[in-house]
């Protein structure tokens, strides 16, 4: 084993995202390291259960050797061996974002030799964190084209704060690689897609989501919404809208939850008034997306720049993460401005 490399878990942006791009990095490429001041500036610092969750899945599909897991630790050293494809469950025994976990050990699953198949429990649709909408029909969709074949469906919803949801991905052995992928500019438009989902209440919840949104939608842009209602399993009441601007090269997708204070009405012109913000803007893909995208760019050995709508504090700290593990990526742009990632091949 090499000299561990170290990383800051107070730099750039200071929370969970280091740590799970130095965990996928590290299981996808055999390189080991340390990691301390965990998310030392947020209220609750160290590991929380969401992250411990991820530090437990993978290390076991790498078989890494493991120090400081526990919750509230401050400090973690990850020691991988070779990445082995399987069937995996994991648990997170709160309402932790279910799609992070399974993000942060799909791609490095995707380099072993045969197909694995990945549970997990948690939250499903929670506050500042991607849906299992987001990671099945928009982050899948585009590191497709990288030739990354992951494939996540919602088996029961987990709404905040109860959690209880689960989701199931299907990743197939990364074929292909090295491969690339650029997307400078989305092209036209093609299409604009919607799905609206209720679980557990009263009065057409998603339906008057859906119908606020194509409202203001048509009456700004004629635009048409291609749509899809859902009324998931689930442990708890909740709502939940993701749009999507789909384009001959690029995409932007934005979600938004329900909340107690705001009728569906409201939820739904918010998020078709989002939607249109990005249309105006500059950029092939979505903030949220660009900085999702670094690690598969990475691991695709074949480098790629995405332009984005907007570099964010997130996007910076992923790159100068990954650029820790040998990997050549950069931001270029004005923090808050449009501008782009870009990762060189290895």
């Amino acid at each position: 084993m090499s000299a561990l490399i170290a990383v800051d878990g107070a730099a750039g942006e200071g929370g969970g995202q280091i740590l799970r791009t130095a965990l996928a990095l590290g299981a996808a490429t055999g390189q080991g390291f340390v990691i301390k001041r965990i998310r030392e500036g947020r209220s609750r610092p160290g590991l929380r259960p969401q992250h411990l969750a991820a530090v437990r899945a993978a290390a076991l599909v790498c078989s890494a050797k493991v120090g400081g897991v526990f919750e509230g630790s401050p400090d973690l050293r990850f020691e991988p061996s070779e990445v082995m494809a399987g069937d995996f469950r994991f648990e997170i025994a709160t309402a932790g974002a279910a799609s992070l976990v399974a993000q942060t050990v799909i791609a490095p699953l995707a380099t072993g030799r045969t197909q694995s198949r990945v549970e997990v429990t948690g939250g499903t649709h929670i506050p500042m964190s991607p849906s299992i909408d987001f990671l099945s029909r928009h982050w899948a969709a585009v590191v497709g084209r990288l030739g990354l074949k992951a494939r996540a469906s919602l088996v029961r919803a987990g709404f905040y704060p109860p959690g209880g949801g689960e989701i199931l991905c299907e990743v197939e052995p990364w074929a292909g690689r090295p491969a690339s992928l650029r997307l400078e500019d989305r092209g036209p438009l093609v299409c604009v897609r919607g799905v609206s989902g209720a679980s557990h209440l009263k009065g057409s919840v998603a339906e008057r989501q859906r119908d606020a949104a194509s409202a203001r939608l048509w009456e700004e842009r004629r635009l048409q919404v291609e749509w899809e209602l859902a009324a998931p399993a689930a442990a708890s009441p909740g709502s939940y809208l993701l749009l999507e601007a789909v384009f001959e090269r690029g995409r932007g997708a934005f979600g938004f939850l329900g909340e107690r204070r705001i009728r569906p009405e409201a939820l739904g012109d918010l998020a078709a008034r989002r939607l249109l913000r990005f249309l105006d803007q500059e950029g092939a893909v979505d903030a949220h997306l660009a900085d999702q995208m670094a690690v598969p760019l990475a691991l695709g050995r074949g480098g790629g720049l995405l332009t984005t709508t907007e570099v964010t504090r997130h996007l910076e700290t992923v790159a100068s993460t990954a650029c820790l593990f040998g990997v050549q990526a950069r931001v270029v742009g004005r923090r808050g401005g449009p501008g782009y990632l870009e990762v060189q091949p290895s």
